[in-house]
């Protein structure tokens, strides 16, 4: 098992490993809420009532189950599912699409401002990480929008450790969300560690299937959190990731720290 000092740098995703998204005083996921406002907004609008009754448990599905990681995948699999959307290939160009990520985006920010709480200790880990070393070695890589990870990093007291080019988010790779390695690429890149330097000493860290997929195709070291799947859900996956843990103080064990 290597420890923190085995490695060069940290990558971290945000939402569900930095910030939860499912804090427990709300009763959906955060983003799963301003997505849903968007979908029955637009189903308003324009008289479709399979949007304007499109249902929480079939939108919470749309993410977890879209092809790719990003707001875009799951209004696209939202779509396809109100029988809207007939090609699995994302259109980036629909209409519908378009307008529900436009009114999504912003429902939430208030949302996020209200109600965002960070994974129960990630601020420290980060911290700790930076005291430890990796101050200015950390990086984000996200499919959030700048916005949402910039106002994500200031609620949980750590946007001053993340330097502004080491924060990767989707308007760097918009149409190559992750499973697609170039969120983890973007991010090691903006580092600027030495060229020999292996991929496999820069450790990320995510909670999702498909972020997992993207950083071990980027050539990373990959740390699983379980905020959303178990650990044997995250072993049992096609891509598993070299470590998983159930908190960050189980991480900060198992580095060392």
């Amino acid at each position: 098992m290597p420890k923190y000092s085995d490695f060069a740098a940290a990558i971290f995703d945000v939402d569900d490993t930095l910030i939860s998204n499912f804090p427990p005083d709300y009763p959906m996921g955060l983003h799963e809420e301003s997505r849903l406002q968007a979908v029955h907004q637009v189903g308003r609008t324009h008289g479709i009532p399979a949007l304007a009754h499109f249902g929480a448990q079939d939108n919470h599905d749309a993410f977890k189950n879209a092809s790719v990681h990003s707001m875009e995948g799951a209004t696209w699999a939202i779509l396809q599912k109100a029988g809207l959307a007939g090609s699995d290939s994302i259109n980036y160009a629909d209409p519908f699409l378009l307008e529900i990520v436009k009114i999504k985006d912003k429902l939430h920010k208030d949302v996020l401002l209200a109600h965002g709480r960070e994974v129960p200790g990630a601020a420290a880990f980060v911290r700790a990480l930076a005291a430890h070393g990796f101050q200015g070695k950390m990086a984000v890589a996200s499919t959030g929008s700048r916005r949402d990870i910039l106002l994500s990093l200031e609620i949980i007291g750590v946007a001053g450790l993340f330097p502004d080019k080491q924060i990767v988010t989707k308007e760097s790779f918009f149409e190559h969300p992750k499973p697609h390695p170039m969120a983890f690429d973007l991010a090691f890149k903006s580092l600027g560690l030495p060229t020999d330097t292996p991929r496999t000493k820069v450790i990320a860290f995510e909670d999702d299937p498909r972020g997992i997929m993207s950083a071990k195709a980027a050539g990373l070291y990959v740390c699983g959190i379980t905020t959303r799947y178990t650990k044997a859900e995250l072993a049992g996956q096609p891509v598993a990731p070299d470590l998983i843990c159930d908190s960050y103080e189980e991480i900060a064990v198992a580095l060392g720290l």
